[in-house]
């Protein structure tokens, strides 16, 4: 059951943070590059909602997965950021390096890679590294596979 916002009791609620949940399905996207990564792919960050929405004081902190799955954590303005294995640990991670009354968390449906220094767990960085070595020797699709006609005919091999 929704209820709207007039209709809440805010001394009743505990307020923890805002959370966002976003789909790349808008044109206004900023694109930043990525200097780590080999292939130089493009990370789309949604812009910062008005400040209708979320007050500039309030820190905003994108979270998602990366492209081998792992979970990453990004401070909107690009000042700190890191790798995790876990959503819980992301979440803790943007709550520790917020203010004392909170920050807003934005999940992004489609991936995106760190794109600033790991501040996250040293051992999930190093686990991301070996993770894309090895992705990188599996093919993204399958060869095909070859059908002969004579299968289909019921003739024999």
């Amino acid at each position: 059951m929704t209820k709207h916002a007039a209709h809440l009791d805010a001394a009743g609620l505990p307020l923890r943070g805002i959370c966002l949940v976003v789909k790349n399905e808008e044109p206004s996207l900023d694109r930043h590059r990525l200097p780590h990564d080999e292939a130089r792919t493009d990370a789309q960050f949604p812009r910062r909602p008005s400040s209708s929405v979320l007050s500039e004081s309030i820190p905003l902190f994108f979270l998602g997965r990366n492209k081998v799955g792992l979970w990453v954590v990004r401070e909107a303005e690009g000042r700190t950021g890191g790798i995790f294995l876990f959503r819980e640990s992301a979440m803790r991670f943007a709550g520790k390096h917020s203010l004392s009354a909170g920050c807003a968390t934005m999940f992004l449906s489609e991936r995106f890679e760190l794109d600033v220094e790991n501040h996250g767990n040293p051992l999930v960085a190093r686990l991301d590294a070996v993770l894309r070595r090895a992705a990188e020797l599996i093919p993204e699709y399958p060869p095909p596979m070859p059908i002969r006609r004579s299968i289909f005919r019921g003739e024999p091999e």
